[in-house]
């Protein structure tokens, strides 16, 4: 009986060793992108401080907004953040840099028939074109930009590989600085991902320049992610956990029609130049089909399922074919959804989450 006790003592100071842990305060830093649809769940998240009703009381977050996702990659590899909100190819960059620290990615922010990122843009006086294939063949010869390290990078290097075209340059440029040489016309065309293609193109932006190429023209999926410090989730797995229950809520959050023009305007409150219209476009809106619209604008898988798997491999192979990358697949326990998993299991929730149908853009907010 004495052994007993003692085994029921030492359980119950470990119980309460590890309940007390758990309900420490958090102190988090998040990067994240409201300038592109993959962080609209992060946005939420921030917008409507979901964070508040799954961490421990007492818990902070400091949201780090950022233009493009290399810039959290670096953030995230210096230890000056946890958790990263990441299009695809700086996702996968991020898992790769493993001499400097140890990234996974864990959960699905949206998976898109290259509706989001892989966008390629002309100016509004360029020819009008039959089809995408015309049109790619008009970017042979002519003076091309995109922000070097995207998805949308990405992108435009697999379309140049695939179609042999010759571009005249390849500039890197910032997404602001894009869109003054489109009002300059200083380029032809460029490689751009959402809000920034809602914000300068013909559909509800300024109109100096239009859509005319997208991924799904090329069978050619783009999606986001969220990536974590292995170091961290060792560390905090309860907070790990946490934090991906509160992204699991803002997803759902994002699926419901009713919901869209307050996303929107959560998008306009913390970016500068995007408006609650052009926010909207961005991920509920309709591309028409002879600009490389698809049915559907945004699927959310939240669990990396066998397209997402698929992708990332594709992505993983390409990047190392370029020597952007070193290995041609993913490091062991690089990609692992398995706290996703857990937490979907844990609540009854069937995954995918759902599908984002677009609308036309007569149901944008004016």
């Amino acid at each position: 009986m004495r052994t007993l006790r003692n085994i029921f003592s030492a359980c119950l100071i470990l119980f309460s060793s590890q309940f007390a842990s758990a309900a420490e305060p958090a102190h988090l830093t998040v990067g994240y992108q409201p300038y592109d649809t993959i962080s609209y769940s992060a946005v939420v998240i921030r917008g409507l401080e979901l964070w508040k009703k799954h961490l421990p009381a007492g818990s902070t977050v400091t949201f780090e907004a950022a233009l493009q996702g290399a810039i959290i990659v670096n953030a995230m590899l210096a230890d000056k953040q946890q958790i990263g909100y990441l299009g695809d190819m700086p996702a996968v960059v991020s898992t790769t840099k493993t001499e400097q620290a140890a990234v996974k990615l864990v959960a699905s922010t949206g998976l898109s028939a290259g509706q989001r990122c892989n966008v390629i843009m002309v100016r509004a006086d360029a020819p009008q074109f039959k089809s995408p294939d015309e049109a790619v063949k008009w970017l042979d010869g002519k003076v091309l930009a995109t922000p070097r390290g995207s998805c949308a990078d990405r992108f435009l290097r697999q379309l140049i590989e695939i179609s042999g075209i010759k571009p005249k340059e390849v500039l890197n440029q910032s997404i602001e600085v894009i869109a003054t040489n489109f009002r300059a016309k200083r380029i032809d065309a460029a490689a751009l991902w959402e809000p920034s293609v809602s914000r300068i193109g013909d559909f509800v932006g300024e109109g100096i320049a239009r859509e005319v190429i997208t991924g799904h023209n090329y069978n050619m999926p783009d999606g986001g992610f969220i990536a974590m410090r292995e170091d961290f989730i060792k560390k905090q797995p309860e907070i790990a956990k946490a934090w991906l229950e509160t992204e699991l809520e803002a997803q759902l959050y994002l699926l419901d029609p009713n919901n869209w023009e307050k996303v929107a305007d959560m998008v306009r409150s913390q970016t500068e130049g995007i408006t609650t219209r052009m926010a909207w476009f961005s991920l509920f809106g309709a591309v028409p089909q002879d600009r490389g619209g698809s049915p559907l604008r945004d699927e959310k898988p939240f669990v990396f399922d066998a397209r997402e798997r698929a992708h990332l491999d594709t992505i993983y192979t390409f990047l190392h074919k370029v020597k952007v990358i070193n290995v041609d697949k993913a490091p062991a326990g690089a990609i692992d959804d398995s706290i996703a998993v857990a937490i979907a299991k844990e609540k009854g929730q069937a995954v995918p989450l759902g599908v984002i149908k677009p609308l036309d853009v007569s149901k944008a907010p004016k």
